[in-house]
């Protein structure tokens, strides 16, 4: 992967219940929307289905006027089963998750996408620098 069309995140694990400092994470954030407005999305439980609840998944953990502006600006995505049905395969992406099921890997690899896929790992407090980081490395 030379660039990113697109940049997909999945919530819990990633942006909240992380041990990452919430700076780093909004910091992770911040960047996503001055660099790729318009390519962020959703890909979470609380955004599938047709329903959007990411508002209600992140009150409370960041402050209200950066939540607003998350709802506002990454844009939904809709999906049932699998988080992969969301993605646009064609597209050069990442995927930030803490999570991948081995179905959906075989989605990745059938399509030849597996390296869009961008482990995070709650645990780590540097992790959303590293995710910042990785990010950098495609600056437009």
């Amino acid at each position: 992967m030379e660039k990113i069309d697109k940049i997909y995140f999945d919530i819990d694990g990633v942006i909240k219940g992380v041990a990452s400092p919430q700076k780093d994470v909004i910091a992770l954030l911040r960047y996503c929307l001055d660099n790729y407005l318009g390519s962020v999305y959703w890909l979470t439980t609380h955004c599938r289905s047709g329903e959007n609840h990411t508002d209600f998944a992140l009150r409370g953990e960041f402050p209200n006027d950066l939540v607003d502006e998350l709802y506002d600006k990454i844009l939904p995505t809709d999906w049932e089963v699998l988080k992969t049905d969301a993605i646009d395969l064609d597209s050069d992406f990442v995927w930030f998750d803490d999570n991948l099921f081995e179905t959906e890997r075989m989605v990745l690899e059938r399509n030849y996408v597996l390296d869009g896929f961008f482990k995070m790992n709650p645990k780590d407090h540097e992790m959303a620098k590293k995710a910042l980081d990785f990010l950098k490395k495609f600056e437009k």
